[in-house]
């Protein structure tokens, strides 16, 4: 059976459709001749390689003839073009530019012709289609083409073709043959020229599209047509492109000529191409017009016009089924433009090219074809998320700013930067155009300094944690509301450019309001109390690093009405005051004598005190004053109330359900990594019940270690409802310790307020009782908090719903057990200073009953005998019963040494369990049988225990335990053995019980 030509090429086409499918619609060179398809559609092709050699020996008298065509045309053309134009001085020099490139590119194609018919001489004979530099070299064959219609329509757009004609029209006059020999219609000089230089380099484009075609003709079946077909493909986008790039380059040498010489000067771009104008196809919107250009979007109004990249347009079709109008809506950074179309098809139009205009823009280079082809996903899909810069007109805020970073439809969405021609810049997160999330302002301060803000944004507002760093050396950690330091902060200077202060406490407004600590070194002075409006206002405290300190009300930073002022040798003022520490009417002046004196007083304190009144002696023995016992505080806010800011931050964190946002902005920003931090919190409570959230809804985190099970601890009885009450205080001890976890986090912010609060210079004693009331709040607030992030195996046992907790789990017996080593240093400090006196009267009997043997004071603490354990002295030859020391009740006095070494309450209430029972056990092996101390028996046991263990701080070691020990346990054998410890602690400052005092 034979086959036609006609079924040869359909045969061929059909299988090259899918590489041509995208092209249905467009125009196609015209071929050779018309082939028949009346025939049948199979016939077996020649052999390949003897068709790759006929084609070849075609290609190559092809390209002789289109060498030698363009050297004629070079030679006769173009070079008297070229230096009639290199004479004219008064041409525009970019015509020169852009004539001299043609002329560059054209001798390109003359040199690629050449070297194609040396190759095809050398080759033809045992070349293949994979050495045909058509299908091997066919991309950057087409790039040459590409190069030389580029630099001739750049060329043609300036109207360099009637330039050149007007300047030449004398030398074509003479030579009108050598025109009629390239083009016969010779009318229109610069039409002539125009067509000479590049119809037969189009041509030319068109048979080698020929040739391919007739390459792949009888390949069906054969693997040797995927590079042909890819070729072909190449070529036929190639001569598209020349097309349109034509017809463009005509309708925006049309505009330039239309447009008045200011929008000319102020659009004109040699390189630039119209793609569309509402004067050809209408878009309405007032009286504006619309220029689409392959790299920008233009609105003209009038004779002014705003220019917009591509990469910054989005355009949106609104649908309006009412009044059936087709509009388009055109979104800018500025500002929205909406556009009425004529009809539908006019919107698909402009829809679809500013769509292809736009894809074409973000993907940074043009592809094939531009428009009138087929329309697919991939080229019709524009992405509303982009990577742009902008420098903003009108923008309320932005104005004359430039953002370059991530935008989403008009608005910066994302990561970006944002910069002002002032100097300022920010640098971090955008939503819906505006600051949101983290990000960094820089702002010039005063000259050469920057103020720096490291902060968290809230639609273009500081909002959350944030740290600023002022330029004249001020820093504020705390955060921020509506662009102003509100809630909790900590502002600091280090005093190198002003007087040194910090401020540890709550804003409101930008301005100190709330309770608060004020440090002010430079005065030598700490104020605790309450602010409003930056002023001491309300209850408060000042200390002096000299030792005095007052307690009273404020007024615009003066204390008024009654107060109480103490001194640095423990004089204590309780009275009326006007201001600056004036005294006015009643008051009562108590010395550390106990001498008292009521009237009436006047003058300043310090500068002589005037007074008429009662002069009266010190009480009885039995009720004496002690002024260096009194502490301040009770007219301060109370201790849960003083830190709200901090704990009501960490509430709205909860309420939040623990989102991303909420999270960073409380947890700040560290060293750690905050996307770390996140992969440990874990909402249970659906997003739409966080506006209802209580504060004793739950939210489940998880554990520090990642783990839940019987390796974590003792394993759960009844997994997911029952846990053992040391696994939870082992999860809240890793919570607490963590880094990353918020109960970390939190309670590293309050270690940090107190000891700013009671440390330093001004750790006063009288500060003890507020600075107890304070960790004692912390661990109660904390307790409340830590259900909240409970693994959901530990919650129902120990909290109900109604929020209630069991006997023996509170906040004493496991929260402050895990926090208190952290305040310890400071608080313990503040419980030495405040039993100073006591324990250094307990010190020195501690010293004078260590010169006695064991033996000697058994005796003197009047033990019975038959309770002394001799057989534990052994004795050297040397030695005697009455001079051994250090050797009866050792395990007693061992396990009580242990009570200074750690921080826990009730470890330090075991200890003291462990030692009275060590005492029993002593006791009972030698009386070698089980005994009961009494009350009489076990208090001089415990003297002598005490006085070798020498504990040097046990007034404050005692009084520590008792403020800080559960409630529920007063009153049991722990309150039992704690009245025996004071007593032998009050038992050794006696003076009669000390050898010196003891008869002879």
């Amino acid at each position: 059976m034979i086959m036609e030509p006609g079924g040869r090429r359909q045969r061929a086409e059909s299988n090259l459709r899918p590489h041509l499918s995208r092209f249905t619609a467009g125009r196609m060179p015209p071929c050779s001749k018309p082939l028949s398809s009346s025939r049948p559609a199979v016939r077996p092709g020649p052999d390949v390689k003897e068709k790759c050699q006929r084609e070849a020996a075609y290609l190559f008298k092809l390209e002789q003839a289109f060498k030698n065509q363009l050297s004629d045309i070079k030679a006769q053309i173009l070079q008297p073009l070229v230096k009639a134009d290199a004479a004219d001085l008064k041409s525009r020099a970019h015509l020169k530019e852009h004539l001299s490139a043609l002329e560059t590119t054209l001798d390109v194609l003359c040199d690629r012709a050449e070297d194609h018919c040396s190759h095809l001489n050398e080759s033809r004979r045992s070349s293949t289609h994979r050495d045909l530099y058509l299908v091997k070299d066919a991309q950057h064959l087409k790039e040459v083409y590409i190069t030389y219609f580029t630099t001739f329509t750049n060329y043609a757009v300036l109207s360099g073709f009637e330039h050149i004609a007007k300047q030449t029209s004398d030398h074509w006059k003479r030579n009108k043959n050598t025109l009629k020999h390239y083009h016969k219609d010779s009318s229109s000089i610069s039409m002539s020229l125009h067509r000479i230089l590049h119809e037969p380099v189009r041509l030319q484009v068109q048979k080698y599209i020929d040739i391919l075609r007739k390459l792949s003709w009888g390949l069906e079946k054969s693997p040797e047509v995927k590079p042909i077909a890819e070729a072909l493909v190449t070529f036929i986008d190639l001569d598209k492109w020349i097309q349109q790039s034509l017809d463009v380059a005509t309708s925006t040498k049309t505009l330039w000529n239309s447009l008045g010489s200011k929008l000319t000067d102020i659009l004109f771009l040699p390189g630039r191409r119209l793609w569309e104008d509402s004067n050809n196809l209408p878009a309405t919107c007032g009286d504006s017009r619309l220029l689409l250009f392959e790299d920008s979007l233009v609105i003209v109004q009038g004779s002014e016009a705003k220019s917009y990249k591509l990469n910054v347009v989005w355009i949106e079709r609104l649908v309006d089924t009412s009044t059936e109008r087709n509009r388009l809506k055109i979104i800018v950074p500025d500002e929205n433009f909406i556009y009425n179309m004529r009809d539908s098809k006019s919107l698909m139009v402009w829809l679809w090219k500013l769509k292809q205009a736009i894809r074409q823009c973000l993907g940074g280079k043009l592809d094939y074809p531009l428009w009138g082809e087929g329309c697919t996903e991939k080229t019709c899909t524009v992405p509303a998320r982009r990577f742009a810069t902008y420098t903003f007109v009108s923008h309320p805020r932005f104005t004359d700013a430039t953002y370059e970073g991530d935008w989403h439809t008009g608005k910066p969405q994302g990561s970006g930067i944002m910069k002002w021609p002032d100097g300022r810049n920010y640098a971090g997160q955008y939503e819906g155009g505006q600051e949101h999330g983290f990000g960094v302002h820089v702002a010039p301060g005063t000259p050469e300094s920057f103020d720096c803000y490291k902060c968290h944004w809230k639609m273009g507002k500081m909002c959350g944690y944030g740290i600023c760093e002022y330029g004249n050396g001020t820093v504020y950690k705390g955060y921020f509301q509506d662009k102003q330091r509100h809630g909790f902060g900590i502002l600091k200077n280090s005093g190198l450019k002003n007087l040194p202060f910090m401020y540890v406490g709550h804003w409101e407004n930008d301005r100190k309001s709330g309770y608060g600590v004020l440090d002010d070194p430079d005065r030598g002075e700490r104020y605790i109390g309450s602010w409003l409006e930056d002023c001491r206002h309300g209850d408060g405290i000042v200390i002096t690093q000299s030792g005095l300190c007052y307690e009273g009300t404020f007024h615009n930073n003066k204390m008024m009405g009654p107060g109480t002022i103490m001194s640095e040798d423990d004089s204590a003022y309780e009275g009326e005051f006007t201001e600056d520490l004036m005294l006015t009417g009643k008051g009562k002046l108590t010395f550390s004598s106990g001498y008292v004196i009521e009237g009436q007083f006047s003058n300043k304190w310090g500068s002589g005190l005037k007074t008429s009144g009662m002069f009266s002696k010190p009480p009885s023995e039995t009720n004496p004053v002690i002024t260096s016992k009194l502490q301040l505080g009770s007219r301060l806010t109370p201790a849960r109330d003083r830190w709200k800011g901090i704990f009501d931050q960490f509430w709205e964190f909860i309420k939040s359900g623990s989102d991303e946002s909420s999270l960073e902005s409380f947890l700040g920003f560290h060293s750690e990594n905050v996307k770390e931090r996140r992969k440990n919190v874990e909402p249970r409570v659906p997003a739409a019940q966080v506006d209802s959230l209580s504060p004793n809804a739950s939210l489940r985190f998880n554990p520090c270690d990642g783990t839940n099970d019987a390796n974590s601890g003792t394993v759960m009885q009844n997994q997911g409802y029952l846990a053992e009450t040391q696994w939870m205080k082992q999860y809240l001890k890793k919570a607490f310790e963590s880094t990353s976890h918020p109960l970390g986090t939190l309670l590293r912010k309050l270690v940090q307020v107190f000891q700013y609060t009671y440390s330093g210079i001004c750790m006063y004693k009288r500060l003890l009782t507020i600075a107890q009331q304070e960790v004692v709040s912390h661990a109660v607030q904390l307790f409340e908090l830590a259900r909240h992030f409970m693994p959901t195996a530990l919650e129902k046992e120990y909290y109900s719903d109604v929020g209630d907790i069991s006997d023996e789990l509170n906040a004493y017996t496991v929260i402050i057990p895990i926090i208190l080593p952290r305040f310890y240093p400071d608080l313990f400090m503040l419980y030495m200073l405040y039993h100073e006196a006591d324990d250094s009267s307990y010190w020195r009997g501690i010293l004078h009953l260590e010169n006695l043997s064991d033996t000697k004071l058994l005796e003197l603490l009047e033990v019975q005998k038959i309770l002394w354990p001799l057989q534990d002295l052994h004795l050297t030859n040397n030695q005697r019963v009455s001079i051994v020391k250090d050797v009866c009740f050792t395990s007693a006095i061992l396990c009580f040494q242990k009570i200074s070494t750690t921080a826990d309450p009730q470890l330090k209430l075991e200890t003291l369990m462990k030692t009275y029972h060590e005492i029993e056990r002593t006791v009972s092996r030698v009386l070698n049988r089980e005994y009961n101390l009494p009350m009489d028996d076990l208090l001089p046991l415990l003297v002598y225990v005490v006085s070798r263990a020498k504990i040097q701080h046990l007034g404050a070691e005692l009084h520590l335990i008792r403020d800080m020990m559960d409630p529920t346990t007063v009153g049991g054998m722990n309150d039992f053995l704690l009245t025996a410890l004071d007593s032998c602690y009050q038992h050794i400052q006696r003076e009669e019980i000390r050898p010196s005092s003891l008869p002879k």
